[in-house]
Protein backbone atom coordinates (compact mmCIF):
# COMPACT_ATOMS: atom_id res chain seq x y z
CA UNK A 1 0.00 0.00 0.00
CA UNK A 2 1.41 3.67 -0.81
CA UNK A 3 1.92 6.19 2.08
CA UNK A 4 0.68 9.50 1.24
CA UNK A 5 3.35 12.04 1.40
CA UNK A 6 3.39 15.84 2.30
CA UNK A 7 5.30 18.33 0.29
CA UNK A 8 7.40 20.82 2.63
CA UNK A 9 5.73 24.54 2.42
CA UNK A 10 9.61 25.55 3.69
CA UNK A 11 11.81 25.36 0.60
CA UNK A 12 12.70 26.90 -2.38
CA UNK A 13 10.45 25.68 -5.55
CA UNK A 14 12.22 24.34 -8.33
CA UNK A 15 12.39 27.04 -11.56
CA UNK A 16 9.72 25.33 -13.30
CA UNK A 17 7.19 25.47 -10.29
CA UNK A 18 7.25 21.46 -10.11
CA UNK A 19 7.57 20.02 -6.64
CA UNK A 20 10.32 17.24 -6.43
CA UNK A 21 8.38 13.75 -6.76
CA UNK A 22 9.60 10.94 -4.28
CA UNK A 23 10.79 7.57 -4.47
CA UNK A 24 7.47 6.18 -4.32
CA UNK A 25 5.88 8.57 -6.91
CA UNK A 26 7.73 6.67 -9.26
CA UNK A 27 5.76 3.70 -8.30
CA UNK A 28 2.39 5.52 -8.18
CA UNK A 29 0.32 3.62 -10.10
CA UNK A 30 -1.88 0.75 -8.30
CA UNK A 31 -4.26 -1.70 -9.50
CA UNK A 32 -7.37 -0.48 -11.47
CA UNK A 33 -5.37 2.50 -12.32
CA UNK A 34 -5.32 4.47 -9.39
CA UNK A 35 -2.71 6.23 -7.59
CA UNK A 36 -1.00 7.32 -4.61
CA UNK A 37 -1.80 10.89 -3.30
CA UNK A 38 0.51 13.36 -1.48
CA UNK A 39 -0.78 16.43 0.84
CA UNK A 40 0.40 19.94 -0.09
CA UNK A 41 -0.30 23.69 0.54
CA UNK A 42 -1.31 25.90 -1.45
CA UNK A 43 -1.73 29.82 -1.85
CA UNK A 44 -5.53 30.94 -1.89
CA UNK A 45 -6.50 34.68 -1.37
CA UNK A 46 -7.86 35.57 1.72
CA UNK A 47 -10.74 37.60 2.49
CA UNK A 48 -9.19 40.95 4.18
CA UNK A 49 -9.87 44.14 2.06
CA UNK A 50 -7.03 46.74 2.06
CA UNK A 51 -8.89 48.57 4.49
CA UNK A 52 -8.93 45.72 7.51
CA UNK A 53 -5.28 45.40 6.41
CA UNK A 54 -4.61 48.95 7.02
CA UNK A 55 -6.08 48.67 10.24
CA UNK A 56 -4.60 45.39 11.56
CA UNK A 57 -1.22 46.92 10.63
CA UNK A 58 -1.69 50.17 12.41
CA UNK A 59 -2.76 48.43 15.33
CA UNK A 60 0.45 46.32 14.87
CA UNK A 61 2.80 49.31 14.86
CA UNK A 62 1.38 51.49 17.52
CA UNK A 63 1.49 50.44 20.44
CA UNK A 64 3.26 50.69 23.85
CA UNK A 65 6.33 52.22 22.24
CA UNK A 66 4.46 55.01 21.60
CA UNK A 67 4.59 55.67 25.74
CA UNK A 68 8.48 56.00 25.43
CA UNK A 69 9.12 58.41 22.01
CA UNK A 70 9.22 61.27 24.95
CA UNK A 71 12.02 59.76 27.03
CA UNK A 72 14.19 58.78 23.89
CA UNK A 73 13.64 62.03 22.82
CA UNK A 74 15.25 63.46 25.79
CA UNK A 75 18.03 61.07 26.25
CA UNK A 76 19.06 62.14 22.44
CA UNK A 77 18.31 66.24 22.33
CA UNK A 78 16.44 67.71 19.46
CA UNK A 79 19.23 67.55 17.15
CA UNK A 80 19.33 63.12 17.55
CA UNK A 81 16.16 62.58 18.80
CA UNK A 82 13.63 63.01 15.70
CA UNK A 83 16.29 62.22 12.98
CA UNK A 84 16.83 58.78 14.82
CA UNK A 85 13.45 58.63 15.33
CA UNK A 86 12.88 59.22 11.09
CA UNK A 87 15.97 56.76 10.64
CA UNK A 88 13.79 53.82 12.22
CA UNK A 89 11.12 54.75 10.49
CA UNK A 90 12.90 54.73 7.24
CA UNK A 91 15.17 51.10 7.79
CA UNK A 92 12.11 49.21 9.38
CA UNK A 93 9.83 50.35 6.07
CA UNK A 94 12.58 49.16 3.53
CA UNK A 95 13.36 45.97 4.86
CA UNK A 96 9.26 45.26 5.43
CA UNK A 97 9.07 45.79 1.82
CA UNK A 98 11.71 43.59 1.23
CA UNK A 99 10.25 40.90 2.92
CA UNK A 100 6.66 41.63 0.62
CA UNK A 101 9.12 41.34 -2.39
CA UNK A 102 10.11 37.33 -0.92
CA UNK A 103 6.37 37.19 -0.80
CA UNK A 104 5.91 37.81 -4.33
CA UNK A 105 8.44 35.21 -4.97
CA UNK A 106 5.65 32.54 -3.74
CA UNK A 107 2.50 33.43 -1.93
CA UNK A 108 1.89 30.53 0.25
CA UNK A 109 4.57 32.00 2.37
CA UNK A 110 2.54 33.33 5.42
CA UNK A 111 5.00 33.98 8.29
CA UNK A 112 8.16 35.64 9.12
CA UNK A 113 9.25 32.29 9.95
CA UNK A 114 8.16 31.31 6.32
CA UNK A 115 10.36 33.97 4.77
CA UNK A 116 13.29 33.40 6.49
CA UNK A 117 13.27 29.56 5.89
CA UNK A 118 12.63 29.96 2.26
CA UNK A 119 15.62 32.44 1.93
CA UNK A 120 18.02 31.42 4.10
CA UNK A 121 17.32 27.68 4.95
CA UNK A 122 17.22 25.30 7.42
CA UNK A 123 19.98 27.07 9.40
CA UNK A 124 18.59 30.33 8.70
CA UNK A 125 14.88 28.84 9.71
CA UNK A 126 16.40 28.03 13.18
CA UNK A 127 17.80 31.20 13.86
CA UNK A 128 14.50 33.18 12.78
CA UNK A 129 12.79 30.75 14.86
CA UNK A 130 14.61 31.23 17.71
CA UNK A 131 14.90 34.99 17.86
CA UNK A 132 11.33 35.85 16.81
CA UNK A 133 9.97 33.61 19.31
CA UNK A 134 11.83 34.60 22.11
CA UNK A 135 10.99 38.56 20.60
CA UNK A 136 7.21 37.90 20.36
CA UNK A 137 7.26 36.04 23.44
CA UNK A 138 8.69 39.18 25.55
CA UNK A 139 6.41 41.64 23.86
CA UNK A 140 3.40 39.56 24.30
CA UNK A 141 4.19 39.25 28.16
CA UNK A 142 5.49 43.04 28.65
CA UNK A 143 1.90 44.36 27.00
CA UNK A 144 -0.33 41.46 29.55
CA UNK A 145 1.75 43.14 32.17
CA UNK A 146 0.73 46.90 31.00
CA UNK A 147 -3.04 45.41 30.64
CA UNK A 148 -3.44 44.08 33.95
CA UNK A 149 -0.87 46.90 36.15
CA UNK A 150 -3.03 49.96 34.38
CA UNK A 151 -6.36 47.95 35.16
CA UNK A 152 -5.75 47.54 38.91
CA UNK A 153 -4.60 51.41 38.79
CA UNK A 154 -7.82 52.45 37.99
CA UNK A 155 -10.19 50.37 38.63
CA UNK A 156 -8.61 48.44 41.92
CA UNK A 157 -11.38 45.56 42.45
CA UNK A 158 -9.02 43.05 41.30
CA UNK A 159 -5.00 42.62 41.80
CA UNK A 160 -3.19 42.64 38.94
CA UNK A 161 -3.00 38.85 38.74
CA UNK A 162 -6.43 38.53 38.33
CA UNK A 163 -6.78 41.03 36.36
CA UNK A 164 -4.54 38.93 33.86
CA UNK A 165 -6.95 35.91 34.35
CA UNK A 166 -9.58 38.12 33.13
CA UNK A 167 -7.83 39.19 30.63
CA UNK A 168 -7.61 35.60 29.38
CA UNK A 169 -10.73 35.23 29.24
CA UNK A 170 -10.95 37.97 26.16
CA UNK A 171 -7.99 36.74 24.80
CA UNK A 172 -8.99 33.34 24.33
CA UNK A 173 -12.18 33.17 22.05
CA UNK A 174 -10.74 36.76 20.00
CA UNK A 175 -7.17 34.13 19.24
CA UNK A 176 -9.60 32.18 17.16
CA UNK A 177 -11.13 35.44 14.94
CA UNK A 178 -10.05 35.63 11.17
CA UNK A 179 -7.40 38.31 10.80
CA UNK A 180 -10.15 40.62 8.54
CA UNK A 181 -12.46 40.49 12.67
CA UNK A 182 -9.67 41.48 14.27
CA UNK A 183 -9.70 44.53 12.57
CA UNK A 184 -12.15 45.73 14.47
CA UNK A 185 -10.36 45.37 17.77
CA UNK A 186 -7.59 47.33 16.41
CA UNK A 187 -10.12 49.83 15.24
CA UNK A 188 -10.69 49.91 18.89
CA UNK A 189 -6.82 49.88 19.81
CA UNK A 190 -6.00 52.81 17.28
CA UNK A 191 -9.13 55.01 19.10
CA UNK A 192 -7.28 54.26 22.46
CA UNK A 193 -4.50 55.72 20.74
CA UNK A 194 -5.73 58.66 19.66
CA UNK A 195 -7.94 59.60 22.86
CA UNK A 196 -4.60 59.38 24.86
CA UNK A 197 -2.84 61.51 22.06
CA UNK A 198 -5.72 63.65 22.26
CA UNK A 199 -5.41 64.27 26.63
CA UNK A 200 -1.84 64.92 26.46
CA UNK A 201 -2.61 67.63 23.53
CA UNK A 202 -5.36 69.01 25.39
CA UNK A 203 -3.90 69.14 28.94
CA UNK A 204 -0.52 70.55 27.22
CA UNK A 205 -2.70 73.51 26.25
CA UNK A 206 -5.55 73.84 29.25
CA UNK A 207 -1.85 73.69 31.21
CA UNK A 208 -0.68 77.50 32.05
CA UNK A 209 2.60 76.75 33.93
CA UNK A 210 5.07 74.00 33.33
CA UNK A 211 5.18 70.57 34.15
CA UNK A 212 2.61 69.98 31.51
CA UNK A 213 2.12 72.88 29.55
CA UNK A 214 3.00 73.79 26.14
CA UNK A 215 2.42 77.45 26.49
CA UNK A 216 5.35 77.57 28.87
CA UNK A 217 7.42 74.47 27.85
CA UNK A 218 9.96 73.09 30.01
CA UNK A 219 13.69 73.15 29.42
CA UNK A 220 15.03 70.94 27.21
CA UNK A 221 18.54 70.37 25.38
CA UNK A 222 19.52 70.07 21.66
CA UNK A 223 21.88 67.94 22.40
CA UNK A 224 22.50 64.33 24.56
CA UNK A 225 22.09 65.65 28.02
CA UNK A 226 22.25 62.27 29.73
CA UNK A 227 26.11 60.77 28.54
CA UNK A 228 26.66 58.66 26.16
CA UNK A 229 25.19 55.46 27.36
CA UNK A 230 21.54 56.85 27.53
CA UNK A 231 21.91 58.03 23.91
CA UNK A 232 23.32 54.78 23.26
CA UNK A 233 19.83 53.03 24.63
CA UNK A 234 17.45 55.48 21.99
CA UNK A 235 18.00 53.47 18.50
CA UNK A 236 16.54 50.39 20.56
CA UNK A 237 13.63 52.51 22.46
CA UNK A 238 12.56 53.93 19.33
CA UNK A 239 12.72 50.98 17.19
CA UNK A 240 10.02 49.21 19.37
CA UNK A 241 7.56 51.34 18.08
CA UNK A 242 8.17 49.52 14.49
CA UNK A 243 8.01 46.08 15.61
CA UNK A 244 5.55 44.76 12.99
CA UNK A 245 7.54 42.91 10.76
CA UNK A 246 6.21 39.43 12.48
CA UNK A 247 2.68 40.04 11.46
CA UNK A 248 2.76 41.60 9.07
CA UNK A 249 3.51 38.68 6.64
CA UNK A 250 0.32 36.65 8.27
CA UNK A 251 -1.80 39.75 7.29
CA UNK A 252 -0.52 40.10 3.63
CA UNK A 253 -1.21 35.89 3.23
CA UNK A 254 -4.78 37.33 4.63
CA UNK A 255 -5.53 39.99 2.12
CA UNK A 256 -8.15 39.73 -0.87
CA UNK A 257 -5.64 41.88 -3.15
CA UNK A 258 -1.99 41.38 -1.66
CA UNK A 259 -0.82 43.44 -4.53
CA UNK A 260 -1.81 46.15 -2.67
CA UNK A 261 0.25 45.55 0.40
CA UNK A 262 2.85 47.20 -0.50
CA UNK A 263 0.21 50.13 -0.45
CA UNK A 264 -1.12 49.49 2.69
CA UNK A 265 1.90 49.35 4.89
CA UNK A 266 3.38 52.95 3.16
CA UNK A 267 0.10 54.23 4.30
CA UNK A 268 0.20 52.47 7.78
CA UNK A 269 4.08 53.88 8.19
CA UNK A 270 2.82 57.48 7.66
CA UNK A 271 0.32 57.43 9.92
CA UNK A 272 2.67 55.96 12.61
CA UNK A 273 5.71 58.08 12.38
CA UNK A 274 3.14 61.39 12.37
CA UNK A 275 1.50 60.00 15.63
CA UNK A 276 4.98 58.99 16.91
CA UNK A 277 6.27 62.72 16.37
CA UNK A 278 3.27 64.32 17.55
CA UNK A 279 3.64 62.35 20.69
CA UNK A 280 7.44 62.85 21.18
CA UNK A 281 7.61 66.25 20.33
CA UNK A 282 4.73 67.26 22.63
CA UNK A 283 5.68 65.34 25.45
CA UNK A 284 9.21 66.36 25.65
CA UNK A 285 8.41 69.69 25.14
CA UNK A 286 5.38 69.56 28.16
CA UNK A 287 8.14 68.02 30.85
CA UNK A 288 11.19 68.26 29.69
CA UNK A 289 14.44 66.99 31.67
CA UNK A 290 12.28 65.48 34.00
CA UNK A 291 10.04 63.24 31.93
CA UNK A 292 9.05 59.61 32.98
CA UNK A 293 9.59 56.55 30.92
CA UNK A 294 5.82 56.46 30.09
CA UNK A 295 4.30 59.72 29.43
CA UNK A 296 1.16 58.72 30.88
CA UNK A 297 2.85 58.68 33.91
CA UNK A 298 3.61 62.22 33.76
CA UNK A 299 0.01 63.10 33.03
CA UNK A 300 -0.70 62.01 36.41
CA UNK A 301 1.83 64.67 37.76
CA UNK A 302 0.83 67.37 35.91
CA UNK A 303 -0.59 70.28 38.62
CA UNK A 304 -4.70 70.79 38.09
CA UNK A 305 -4.82 67.57 36.17
CA UNK A 306 -8.41 66.51 35.94
CA UNK A 307 -8.85 63.33 37.64
CA UNK A 308 -11.47 62.25 35.23
CA UNK A 309 -8.69 62.50 31.89
CA UNK A 310 -6.66 60.81 34.42
CA UNK A 311 -8.75 58.05 34.88
CA UNK A 312 -9.26 58.22 31.25
CA UNK A 313 -5.71 57.98 30.38
CA UNK A 314 -5.22 54.83 32.44
CA UNK A 315 -8.24 53.46 30.70
CA UNK A 316 -6.49 54.01 27.04
CA UNK A 317 -3.41 52.51 28.14
CA UNK A 318 -5.00 49.63 29.10
CA UNK A 319 -7.33 48.82 26.60
CA UNK A 320 -4.69 49.20 23.97
CA UNK A 321 -2.35 46.64 24.55
CA UNK A 322 -5.37 44.09 25.12
CA UNK A 323 -6.56 44.86 21.06
CA UNK A 324 -2.73 43.52 20.29
CA UNK A 325 -2.50 40.29 22.16
CA UNK A 326 -4.70 38.30 19.59
CA UNK A 327 -2.54 40.00 16.74
CA UNK A 328 0.57 38.70 18.42
CA UNK A 329 -0.48 35.28 19.07
CA UNK A 330 -1.16 34.85 15.28
CA UNK A 331 2.55 34.55 14.26
CA UNK A 332 3.84 32.29 17.15
CA UNK A 333 0.57 30.10 16.29
CA UNK A 334 1.54 29.84 12.81
CA UNK A 335 5.33 28.77 13.91
CA UNK A 336 3.30 25.67 15.90
CA UNK A 337 1.14 24.80 12.58
CA UNK A 338 4.11 24.98 10.53
CA UNK A 339 6.31 23.17 12.42
CA UNK A 340 3.96 20.57 13.07
CA UNK A 341 2.73 20.16 9.91
CA UNK A 342 -0.97 21.65 11.60
CA UNK A 343 -1.71 24.04 8.32
CA UNK A 344 -4.69 22.47 5.60
CA UNK A 345 -3.86 20.74 3.14
CA UNK A 346 -5.06 19.25 -0.27
CA UNK A 347 -4.58 15.86 -1.81
CA UNK A 348 -3.11 15.49 -5.07
CA UNK A 349 -1.95 12.66 -7.11
CA UNK A 350 1.54 11.53 -6.18
CA UNK A 351 2.56 12.21 -9.74
CA UNK A 352 1.10 15.36 -10.31
CA UNK A 353 2.98 19.03 -10.34
CA UNK A 354 2.15 21.32 -6.92
CA UNK A 355 -0.14 24.23 -7.48
CA UNK A 356 2.37 26.73 -7.19
CA UNK A 357 -0.14 29.51 -7.16
CA UNK A 358 1.57 32.96 -7.37
CA UNK A 359 -0.93 35.52 -9.16
CA UNK A 360 -3.59 36.70 -6.52
CA UNK A 361 -7.18 36.31 -7.90
CA UNK A 362 -6.45 34.02 -10.53
CA UNK A 363 -9.41 32.22 -12.27
CA UNK A 364 -8.62 29.00 -10.10
CA UNK A 365 -9.42 30.92 -7.27
CA UNK A 366 -12.35 33.10 -8.43
CA UNK A 367 -13.70 32.89 -5.24
CA UNK A 368 -10.96 34.68 -3.47
CA UNK A 369 -11.77 31.98 -0.63
CA UNK A 370 -9.88 29.72 2.29
CA UNK A 371 -12.81 27.30 2.60
CA UNK A 372 -12.37 23.65 2.42
CA UNK A 373 -14.77 23.52 -1.18
CA UNK A 374 -12.09 26.18 -2.69
CA UNK A 375 -9.47 23.62 -1.54
CA UNK A 376 -11.22 20.85 -3.08
CA UNK A 377 -11.70 22.21 -6.10
CA UNK A 378 -8.06 23.04 -6.34
CA UNK A 379 -7.59 19.43 -5.68
CA UNK A 380 -9.59 18.07 -8.07
CA UNK A 381 -8.27 20.77 -10.69
CA UNK A 382 -4.72 18.79 -9.62
CA UNK A 383 -5.92 15.64 -10.03
CA UNK A 384 -7.03 15.35 -13.46
CA UNK A 385 -7.97 12.35 -14.65
CA UNK A 386 -6.31 10.61 -12.37
CA UNK A 387 -8.01 8.94 -9.62
CA UNK A 388 -6.59 9.07 -5.85
CA UNK A 389 -7.10 5.54 -4.61
CA UNK A 390 -9.47 5.68 -1.22
CA UNK A 391 -7.32 4.27 0.91
CA UNK A 392 -5.69 7.60 0.66
CA UNK A 393 -7.79 9.76 0.35
CA UNK A 394 -9.17 8.15 4.00
CA UNK A 395 -6.11 8.69 5.50
CA UNK A 396 -5.57 12.64 4.41
CA UNK A 397 -9.55 13.00 5.84
CA UNK A 398 -8.07 11.82 8.89
CA UNK A 399 -4.91 13.92 9.16
CA UNK A 400 -7.61 17.24 8.33
CA UNK A 401 -9.87 16.21 10.95
CA UNK A 402 -6.75 15.74 13.66
CA UNK A 403 -5.37 19.03 12.52
CA UNK A 404 -8.82 20.25 13.25
CA UNK A 405 -8.49 19.67 16.65
CA UNK A 406 -5.16 20.11 17.13
CA UNK A 407 -5.27 24.18 16.24
CA UNK A 408 -7.72 25.54 18.68
CA UNK A 409 -5.66 23.63 21.27
CA UNK A 410 -2.35 25.07 20.63
CA UNK A 411 -3.84 28.67 20.16
CA UNK A 412 -5.49 28.22 23.62
CA UNK A 413 -2.28 26.86 25.14
CA UNK A 414 -0.16 29.80 23.98
CA UNK A 415 -2.82 32.24 25.26
CA UNK A 416 -1.96 30.24 28.58
CA UNK A 417 1.26 30.03 28.74
CA UNK A 418 1.77 34.35 28.24
CA UNK A 419 -0.48 35.26 30.59
CA UNK A 420 1.46 32.43 32.81
CA UNK A 421 4.54 34.23 31.92
CA UNK A 422 3.34 37.38 33.04
CA UNK A 423 1.93 36.51 36.50
CA UNK A 424 5.60 35.24 36.55
CA UNK A 425 7.60 37.61 35.78
CA UNK A 426 5.64 40.94 36.56
CA UNK A 427 8.93 42.89 36.48
CA UNK A 428 9.59 42.03 32.73
CA UNK A 429 10.03 45.44 31.82
CA UNK A 430 13.97 45.66 33.31
CA UNK A 431 14.38 42.24 30.76
CA UNK A 432 12.56 43.78 27.85
CA UNK A 433 15.29 46.25 28.06
CA UNK A 434 18.21 44.47 28.55
CA UNK A 435 17.66 42.58 25.54
CA UNK A 436 15.20 44.40 23.54
CA UNK A 437 17.80 46.82 21.46
CA UNK A 438 19.57 43.56 20.42
CA UNK A 439 16.66 41.76 19.50
CA UNK A 440 14.61 44.16 17.84
CA UNK A 441 17.34 45.15 15.62
CA UNK A 442 18.18 41.41 14.57
CA UNK A 443 14.66 41.12 13.57
CA UNK A 444 13.51 44.19 12.10
CA UNK A 445 16.48 45.11 10.01
CA UNK A 446 19.45 42.37 10.28
CA UNK A 447 17.19 39.43 9.43
CA UNK A 448 15.15 40.63 6.99
CA UNK A 449 18.16 42.78 4.86
CA UNK A 450 20.10 39.17 5.01
CA UNK A 451 16.70 37.05 3.75
CA UNK A 452 16.76 39.82 0.79
CA UNK A 453 20.07 39.48 -0.21
CA UNK A 454 20.20 35.73 -0.04
CA UNK A 455 16.80 36.00 -2.61
CA UNK A 456 18.53 38.54 -4.76
CA UNK A 457 21.83 39.47 -4.32
CA UNK A 458 24.00 41.38 -1.96
CA UNK A 459 24.50 45.29 -2.96
CA UNK A 460 27.15 47.54 -1.27
CA UNK A 461 23.91 49.20 0.91
CA UNK A 462 22.82 45.71 2.25
CA UNK A 463 26.68 45.06 3.80
CA UNK A 464 26.77 48.87 5.05
CA UNK A 465 23.11 48.31 6.64
CA UNK A 466 23.85 44.64 8.35
CA UNK A 467 27.05 46.20 9.89
CA UNK A 468 25.94 49.23 11.12
CA UNK A 469 22.94 47.54 13.09
CA UNK A 470 25.15 45.13 14.25
CA UNK A 471 26.91 47.48 15.96
CA UNK A 472 24.42 49.49 17.07
CA UNK A 473 22.79 46.64 18.53
CA UNK A 474 26.02 45.34 20.34
CA UNK A 475 25.79 49.38 21.46
CA UNK A 476 22.62 49.29 22.64
CA UNK A 477 22.45 45.91 24.57
CA UNK A 478 25.71 47.12 26.56
CA UNK A 479 24.05 50.47 27.01
CA UNK A 480 20.92 48.97 28.22
CA UNK A 481 22.95 46.97 30.77
CA UNK A 482 25.33 49.72 32.02
CA UNK A 483 21.98 51.79 32.57
CA UNK A 484 19.90 49.56 34.08
CA UNK A 485 19.26 49.61 37.82
CA UNK A 486 21.06 47.37 40.61
CA UNK A 487 18.51 45.37 42.74
CA UNK A 488 17.01 47.42 45.43
CA UNK A 489 18.14 50.75 44.06
CA UNK A 490 16.16 53.53 42.89
CA UNK A 491 15.34 52.96 38.71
Amino acid sequence: MSVAERTPLLSKPPANGLADTSAAAADAEGEGGLVAGREVEVYVPGKSSFTQTLLNTLGDIIGTGLLVCPIAIAHAGWVLGPTILLLNGALTLWTLKILLRIIEKDRRLRSFTDLMAYALGPRGELAAISLFFVEIWLWLITIVVLFSDSLEAVWPIYTSNQWKFIGLIVIIPTSFLPLRYLSFSSALGITATWTLVGILLFTGIATPHSPGSLREPAPTDLWPPHGLIKLGTVFGLLISGFGGHGLIPNLVHDMRNPKRADRACELAYVIAMAVYLLVAICGYLMYGRDVADEVSKDLARTPGFSPLLQKLAVWMVAINPLTKISLGLRPLADIFFTYFHLHPTVLIPATAPTPHVTVPNSPALSSSSSSSADLAAIAAAAAGESHISLAAEARHNRHERLKAVARPIVRVLLACVAVAGAILLPSFESVLGLVGSGLMVLNLIIMPVWAGASVFGWRWYDVTACVACTIIAVVGTVAALWSAPTPGAPA
